[in-house]
Parts: structure tokens; sequence; C-alpha cells
């Protein structure tokens, strides 16, 4: 299963700011606040060796919650897992109660398939966040639907629902969903939907999950009887 946190819908709520200011005696902390939009710019466009050299030459003294949280941040984007673990732990320490971090830790694990430990991330992320954030609700309706937890799953996911339209790993989430419940029509709606996004599936880390879902689907469109009632099969981790 690969737990990916729609990180990009989480960069507008780093707390990074540019404070232009004149007076000299502050002039360091400005380059500084500046150097770290910067880097959350490049990232925003994947470009991370940019985003990198910006990282790298924040000082010690001003690395603050939204630098641990770009760093972090950059190492998922490069898929350097021990790397992006090693830093997302030690950001933890810093700042134990960081909502942003847990969830991308628990992305993180689940890259490295420590499902339980992935899943309590995500736990601690919710309970952490002074208001829930769309991407922590899909990736426990994920986890709950790997526990076989299908009505937490529906709950989740509504609550995710109910924040903003669902990205495309959410309507994934919501086919899993539908699918495993039998309901077909639903099924077919969601593929469709699924579908004008195809290309956007097709160069994503969500691929595999995406042929899963559609052989499940026309399987069914095949053979009536095969998904006649409700099921535990899942296409999180892109396996048949």
């Amino acid at each position: 299963m690969r737990f990916k946190c729609w990180v990009l819908l989480l960069f507008s709520l780093l707390c990074v700011s540019c404070a232009y200011q004149t007076v000299p005696a502050r002039s360091s902390n400005v380059d500084e606040s500046e150097r770290l939009s910067v880097a959350q710019a490049h990232l925003l466009l994947g470009q991370w060796s940019l985003a990198k050299s910006q990282l790298d030459r924040i000082k010690r003294s001003r690395q603050d919650a939204s630098y641990w949280r770009l760093l972090s941040l950059y190492w998922l984007s490069v898929k350097q897992y021990d790397e992006a673990l090693a830093v997302h732990e030690t950001a933890l320490q810093k700042y134990p109660d960081d909502d942003f971090l847990w969830n991308n830790y628990g992305v993180v694990l689940g890259e490295q398939k420590q499902w339980q430990a992935s899943c309590e991330a995500f736990e601690f992320a919710n309970k952490n966040s002074a208001f829930k954030r769309q991407s922590v609700q899909i990736n426990l309706s994920r986890c709950a639907l790997r526990q076989e937890r299908v009505n937490l799953a529906e709950i989740y996911l509504q609550h995710a629902k109910e924040i903003a339209d669902l990205p495309l790993i959410g309507l994934m989430t919501e086919l899993n969903l539908v699918l495993i419940q039998g309901n077909i029509d639903n099924a077919r709606l969601l593929f469709k939907n699924i579908q004008a996004d195809k290309e956007i599936a097709r160069g994503s880390v969500h691929f595999d999950e995406y042929n899963c879902l559609s052989w499940h689907l026309i399987a069914h469109e095949t053979d009536l009887t095969l998904y006649s009632s409700a099921s535990y099969f899942t296409c999180l981790n892109g396996s048949r």
C-alpha cells in the first residue's frame, strides 16, 4: 500500500512568511524568511536541487518548524526514504506536536511498508491538528480499508469530502471503498471521474492502483456474478 499524502495541498498551510523589512538590525532574519519562501516555491515546481540549495543555506539558529517541514518534504519528494525517515524523526523530536510532520512521517513509514506505525502517525496527526486536514482524512480512510474497517473508512472519507473536492488519490480511495461495498453503479461514476485525470494517474505513483481498480471494474462488467456482494479485496498496494 502506498500512502500518499497529497503534499502539494499542504504547502499552503506551511507557516513561512515573507517579511520585507528595511530595518538593518533584522536584515538577516528577513533573508532567512525569504530563503524559506524561495525553497517552498522550488518544491512546488518540482525543482528539487534548487530547493535543497536554499535549505542548505539556512542558518542553524533559524531552523524553525517551517524549515524542518520543508526539509522533510524535500527528502520525501525525492524518494530518499531512509533520509526522509531520519529527518522526520529529528524534526519530531524538536516539534512533537506538529501535525504536518506527523502526517508526512506516516507517508514515509507507509513507503517502508510499516503499516501499523504509519496509521498510528496519521492518527497522531489528526489528534494534534487544530482542524481537519483533507490529506490526513484520506490517509486515515486508506488505513481503515487496509484494516477491513469499511464503515470507519467511509466516515473518514466523508470528512475529506466535506473539506474540499477529492483529489485523485481521494477518488481512488473512494473507488476502492465502493467496490468493496459492492456498489457498482457508484463505482462506474467514480471511474469516469478518474478517467478524466487518466494522464495524471498514468504519470503518477498511483498508476498501479489505477490499473488494479480498472481491472476489477472491467472484470465485473464482463462477469456480473463476480462481485455480487461486498468483499475485502483491496487495490491500495496496486495488487489484484
